[in-house]
């Protein structure tokens, strides 16, 4: 502290006499250490601690093989999730075009949607970002459902990632600023009314699974407090996909009759029915296929990514092939 007193002045002024006089040196002061940076500059909302899609992300980036996989995005919507994918199957952006042609496989991604809006802004997103060339030959866009995968890989040796954010597109127009050719359509359309649907999705999750390879993964954001029969469906689909290798007695099917019936806001209403409900059956029906169709002791690893404490927050399913 500078002091303003001439009592410390003069005191200030017989010291500095004293060490002028003193030969010996006084020790240099201390530097005061300035704290460095923390080295993850991810924002907020970019943390995998905070949110399902920053996790998501992070999951998708440990299991993508750049320039060999074969990626889909089965619900595009604005491209958000797509442009992310793009940059991790094809990391190096000046390189990126060499290395994918001089790959033995052929890396590609598929976005998929069903409204043409959300392709639309797909593709624009990407043309922005990445390459022509890998845009033009190593990107496919397809405006259709997702029901059907089976036959949309152009490899389905190689196939990575299969990923779903459910529900409707994310800042979509209402009525008012949608073009005419949708308004001619319905007096009342909402582009939130066109959001995915719990047949389709868990017809399109099983053919996901079928079409991993070994380290391979399925990731499903849900939405609870939009469609809590298609959150239900997928939760137990996945779980039942653990239960495929139980050692439990039943097995598998022990599970899934075990899955309650639930009501219409997705509680376990505690009566037995005769024909089971539902999500049981749509999950059975599902695990058939995959047990028929899949290969003989596939195994599964499957997880269940919630916030506690908000029980309508979407909620990231995961479920990795690793057998």
């Amino acid at each position: 502290l500078e002091s303003t007193s001439s009592d410390d002045d003069d005191a200030n002024n017989s010291n500095h006499s004293s060490n002028d006089d003193n030969p010996q040196k006084q020790p240099p002061k201390k530097k005061k250490k300035t704290p460095k940076p923390h080295k993850d500059k991810r924002t907020y909302l970019g943390n995998p601690s905070v949110t399902p899609t920053a996790l998501a992300h992070s999951l998708w980036e440990s299991t993508i093989l750049p320039y060999e996989d074969t990626i889909i995005d089965a619900t595009c919507g604005n491209g958000k999730d797509c442009l992310a994918l793009a940059r991790m199957l094809f990391p190096d952006s000046d390189d990126s075009v060499e290395m994918a042609s001089s790959t033995t496989t052929k890396p590609q991604l598929i976005g998929i949607d069903i409204q043409s809006r959300a392709i639309q802004n797909t593709k624009q997103s990407l043309l922005s970002s990445l390459p022509s060339e890998i845009f033009y030959n190593h990107i496919t866009l397809l405006e259709q459902s997702h029901e059907h995968l089976m036959k949309v890989p152009r490899d389905t040796n190689s196939v990575g990632l299969v990923c779903y954010n459910l529900g409707y597109l994310p800042g979509a127009p209402s009525l008012s600023s949608t073009s005419s050719k949708v308004s001619s359509t319905s007096s009342s359309f909402d582009y939130k009314e066109c959001q995915t649907q719990t047949a389709t999705t868990i017809h399109s999750i099983t053919d996901a699974s079928l079409l991993l390879r070994v380290g391979g993964l399925l990731s499903v954001m849900t939405y609870p407090g939009s469609n809590l029969e298609e959150s239900l469906v997928v939760e137990h689909f996945v779980e039942g996909l653990a239960m495929l290798t139980t050692k439990k007695e039943g097995g598998w099917r022990r599970y899934v009759d075990g899955i309650p019936d639930y009501d219409e806001d997705g509680d376990n209403d505690g009566d037995e029915k005769e024909e089971g409900g539902t999500v049981r059956r749509l999950v059975t029906q599902a695990l058939e296929r995959v047990v028929n169709e899949g290969a003989k002791g596939q195994t599964w690893r499957t997880f269940l990514h919630k916030s506690l404490g908000r029980p309508l927050s979407p909620i990231l399913v995961t479920a990795m092939r690793i057998k």
